[in-house]
């Protein structure tokens, strides 16, 4: 006898249904179709988070191990985690003392790992924020506001955002200018994102991310592109370090050589017909504002374009900016104040801190393929 629907018995579980059909002699128990399809889903479903839950155990193992193995300069690697998962990411980083950037996206439940962002990349990010804080107190000082309000500002380097409310989102800027309030934690004023030969809108979303979240009302794009680099080195391998050093010193001699007397500034750096630095084809300047319509943006200014120096053209306020991008109005040092502009671009020690970090970027790529023989 079979169970076929609920008025020949009332069958509230599959379980149920299997008792009473052995209870009545019956042998085949069917329950009613939607029943049917609701357990085939909710096992479904259950295979299918158990499958996703391994996967990202094992993503997450993998990212782990990135900071205990040697990786290019600014390759860049993706991991999908929960957001347990991307705190155990930073927790590892940070015990392994790694200068990683370290970026989740609590939508796509996606990490992403930079792995020892180059010279190039870093000394930038320090020079511009360096020369926007120095020009900020440089102007308070001369109209005499005291110490308490240029105290308060601050440069706090990579510092991981306050997570993203909507989908729990975390950012680490490349640099940011903060400002010390007095009855709230310290705020973002003006953050900047540093790219290095990365794809454009995904930057331009990275940098835009600070002004659509609320966390800074300024955010700067610095993008840099490098053309014409050679690919696939030779690894080689020395019988001593005192033999490694002494090839080094053959690369440092011509790479130095190239720039000073070879009009190599913005290279190629060239040893041996391999490029370890093509040519700085691009840099340049984007600015981002929160307005009270919705955002606003400036540029781009360039500082090079086409692999030529044009620096000279690049407004020395980046178009806009005034002492009140980093004090708030709540500061006491007034409006006039805060409308002073902020002449903090530096084009020819920005030009000569790119071409120290090209040539430290192309040494660093070429430590990287030398290699001590090891002996027994």
């Amino acid at each position: 006898m079979s169970l076929l629907h609920n008025d020949r018995l009332d069958c509230r579980s599959y379980a149920s249904a299997r008792r009473a059909a052995c209870a009545i002699g019956g042998s085949a128990v069917t329950l009613p179709a939607t029943k049917q399809r609701g357990d085939i889903r909710a096992k479904a479903r259950a295979r299918k988070t158990s499958a996703k839950d391994e996967a990202m155990d094992g993503e997450l193992s993998k990212a782990l191990e990135t900071f205990h193995r040697p990786m290019p300069s600014d390759s860049m690697l993706q991991f999908t985690v929960t957001e347990d998962g991307y705190k155990k990411i930073v927790e590892e980083r940070d015990s392994c003392n790694r200068k990683y950037r370290v970026w989740y996206d609590g939508y796509s439940f996606t990490v992403t790992i930079i792995c020892c962002p180059s010279d190039l990349h870093n000394m930038a990010a320090v020079t511009v924020v360096d020369s926007l804080v120095a020009e900020a107190v440089r102007v308070l000082r001369t109209a005499g506001i005291s110490d308490d309000v240029i105290s308060r500002i601050k440069k706090p380097g990579n510092e991981t955002s306050a997570s993203r409310s909507r989908t729990r989102s975390y950012r680490e800027p490349d640099g940011a200018v903060l400002f010390e309030d007095r009855t709230s934690p310290r705020i973002h004023r003006i953050v900047l994102e540093v790219g290095f030969s990365q794809n454009y809108i995904p930057l331009q979303r990275a940098t835009m991310w600070w002004i659509e979240e609320k966390i800074s009302p300024v955010a700067i794009l610095l993008c840099l592109t490098e053309r014409h680099k050679s690919s696939g080195a030779t690894r080689r391998v020395f019988r001593s370090e005192e033999d490694m050093d002494a090839e080094m010193e053959k690369y440092i001699e011509a790479f130095d050589r190239q720039q000073r007397q070879g009009n190599h500034a913005l290279g190629p750096l060239v040893y041996d017909g391999y490029s370890w630095f093509g040519t700085l084809q691009q840099a340049f300047f984007e600015t981002w504002r929160r307005t009270d319509t919705g955002m606003v943006k400036n540029g781009p200014l360039y500082l090079v374009n086409d692999g030529l120096d044009v620096s000279v053209a690049t407004p020395l306020d980046l178009g806009d900016f005034t002492l009140g991008d980093i004090v708030p109005s709540n500061a006491g040092i007034g409006d006039v104040m805060r409308s002073s502009a902020l002449n903090f671009v530096r084009p020819q020690t920005y030009i000569q801190v790119l071409s120290d970090a090209i040539f430290r970027t192309a040494l660093n790529r070429v430590a990287e393929t030398f290699e001590v023989e090891e002996h027994p």
